[in-house]
């Protein structure tokens, strides 16, 4: 088995996970393996989701359970990245989550206090924070919708209408902000997700690798591909999760590579 030779000038690989390595609960086959002989080639692999109901931790630990050798500093996600953002451009304050334990255990480890609904709603907040989040409901809409009102800034970890499981597409974190948005009457002020620049500019940091020398590794052309664009890196689209031929060859958004599966970066020798 040998990497085909249109990879072979990258340096370093932004992979998605779902879809790409797992779909729910369900590995994709042979995604683990590829991975595994990715690094034996020595590229610099950074995941990085828009799933912020979990935290790098519980990445870190799903993907050990996989049989892959994975550090924590290797994986990036939405909420992660949100964090050291809103660290990096307002330093400490308190926070409104609508999201899961995940985004919120990310949070807290860069030093934002999140905020209970009745703290919000006696003294409002500095940031309200929207990610993913399976038990939204109309009090989650109501004290945003209050707090956003009067004056925190309204920051989305990503802008995903739609996440692919198991049981086909689920509402993704975009479907929280449209309600949010629509009970608020405003827009977010920050999206830190793909195919926002930030998460990207972020996994650069860390790569330490030109954009040219990246090769950024997704299921979705509104998401990964865009995002690869915007950032100005090549990007290989793989049919395995959201993105399926036919919405290829109607979107003006094109990758540069397509592969049905991640596998197919590697060509068996002659």
């Amino acid at each position: 088995m040998r990497l085909r030779p249109e990879f072979e000038a990258f340096s370093g690989l932004i992979l998605d996970l779902d879809g790409v390595i797992w779909v729910g609960k369900r590995p994709i086959q042979k995604a683990i393996e590829t991975v595994r002989k990715l690094k034996e080639l020595e590229l610099k692999i950074m995941f990085v989701t828009n799933n912020s109901m979990r935290s790098r931790k519980d990445y870190e630990r799903r993907l050990r359970s996989l049989g892959l050798d994975v550090d924590i500093g290797e994986i990036m996600n939405s909420g992660y990245a949100t964090a050291l953002l809103l660290r990096e451009k307002y330093g400490k304050g308190s926070a409104y989550v609508v999201g899961e334990l995940g985004l919120v255990e990310e949070l807290e480890g860069q030093g934002l206090r999140v905020l209970t609904r009745e703290e919000c709603w006696k003294g409002g907040a500095d940031f309200v924070i929207v990610g993913m989040d399976r038990e939204f409901n109309y009090w989650k809409i109501a004290t945003a919708m209050r707090a956003i009102r009067r004056g925190a800034l309204f920051v989305a970890t990503n802008g995903d209408k739609t996440f692919p499981s198991e049981m086909g597409l689920l509402p993704g974190a975009g479907s929280m902000i449209a309600a949010i948005s629509a009970a608020s009457g405003k827009e977010p002020d920050i999206v830190v997700g793909k195919p926002s620049s930030h998460i990207f500019d972020i996994a650069l940091k860390k790569l330490g690798l030109r954009r040219d020398k990246v090769l950024v590794i997704g299921d979705r052309i509104d998401t990964d591909v865009e995002g690869a664009r915007r950032a100005g890196m090549k990007s290989l689209l793989v049919l395995t999760g959201v993105t399926r031929e036919e919405e290829l060859r109607s979107s003006a958004i094109k990758p540069d590579f397509v592969l049905s599966s991640i596998s197919e970066m590697f060509t068996r020798d002659p």
